[in-house]
């Protein structure tokens, strides 16, 4: 009797100290606090979207990057002003922690999550695919002084045709020494067509941008991806879609290398579709994209997330707070409560 009851007692004790360590049937640290992050932005995309590339004769057997993500959660979209915000400013309520965002200069004099992490000796660079004036970053620039510090101590890369022939460049296969606060763009869009790839053109910026960083914040911005998607434009959406899935696999295989790495994948505005049901329609729209219905845009998004802090993007909150989950968790010293208190 004695034995049966230690035994027990040893079982119970046992459970109790047991430490969970993985998530979605992967191997996962949980508490790890990021100093690399990753953070892809796409507008419009929606998961259901992936059928494209699941569905694919060829590729039906193999297992997606974005089903390699260890958790996906869901944001409430709306703020203050809109329950459907254009994806600018969902971008916006995302990387600053807001819901007064107005779509105005105003929103420039709110704090970026890189203003947080700077003083703490963090590198922080954005790389923008190709999207209007009004959607880039650099129209902080356009605004009041107190507007255009907005970007402070960020590196920017611009797939677009430079301004002037002063402006600074990187290609895919050159080596630059990047510095912080300069914009460079693609030599490779000086005739207006960009002939670098974007999962090319990441893989280089990014390979280099880190090379030499122990902290770091990276932030992917792809409106493309939504352009082409409403303009029915099957090719350019396919297309955009590869190069996402080239991009989140990249990234997956460097946290898998680095436990301190977190990548982070959000949406904005993203856009119900409806297939076609199967058999020859199926096969109509994987030939051409006919039988593709486009929606509204849904009311609620969809956050992608593996590495460090994982954990915290499961389940269904307001985008506002995607910056708060970064590094809140079990309470730390040093950087996290830093960042942390100005949410509270």
């Amino acid at each position: 009797m004695y034995k049966k009851i230690n035994y027990l007692l040893l079982c119970i004790l046992f459970c109790s100290c047991a430490q969970v360590t993985s998530l979605n049937l992967q191997k996962h640290q949980f508490g790890q606090v990021p100093t690399k992050i990753v953070w892809i932005q796409v507008a419009g995309l929606e998961e259901e979207h992936l059928a494209t590339l699941k569905f694919d004769s060829k590729k039906s057997n193999n297992t997606l990057g974005f089903e390699k993500f260890l958790c996906i959660g869901k944001s409430w979209e709306y703020n203050l002003f809109d329950i459907r915000p254009t994806a600018f400013s969902s971008f916006m309520g995302q990387i600053t922690g807001e819901k007064n965002i107005k779509n105005s200069c105003e929103d420039y004099k709110l704090k970026p999550l890189w203003s947080y992490v700077l003083p703490k000796g963090y590198r922080v660079g954005a790389f923008e695919g190709p999207m209007t004036k009004k959607e880039s970053l650099l129209a902080s620039k356009q605004c009041k002084k107190e507007s255009k510090k907005f970007l402070d101590g960020v590196t920017l890369w611009k797939m677009s045709k430079a301004k002037n022939k002063k402006s600074n460049y990187f290609h895919l296969n050159e080596g630059t020494n990047f510095k912080a606060e300069e914009v460079y763009y693609d030599k490779s869009c000086s005739t207006g067509e960009c002939y670098s790839t974007f999962s090319q053109n990441i893989k280089s910026v990014f390979s280099k941008f880190s090379k030499k960083s122990e902290k770091f914040i990276f932030v992917v911005r792809d409106f493309d991806y939504n352009r082409m998607l409403q303009s029915n434009n099957y090719k350019g959406y396919k297309d955009s879609l590869i190069e996402l899935e080239k991009t989140v696999n990249y990234f997956l295989e460097q946290s898998r290398k680095n436990k301190n790495m977190l990548v982070l994948l959000t949406t904005a505005s993203s856009k119900s579709v409806e297939f076609p049901r199967s058999g020859k329609r199926w096969q109509s729209f994987e030939a051409n994209g006919s039988n593709l219905k486009l929606r509204k845009s849904k009311l609620i998004n969809t956050v992608f997330a593996s590495g460090a802090r994982a954990e915290n993007f499961c389940g269904i909150y307001n985008q506002n707070q995607i910056v708060k989950r970064i590094f809140s968790g079990s309470k730390q010293q040093g950087l996290e409560l830093a960042i942390i208190n100005p949410f509270e």
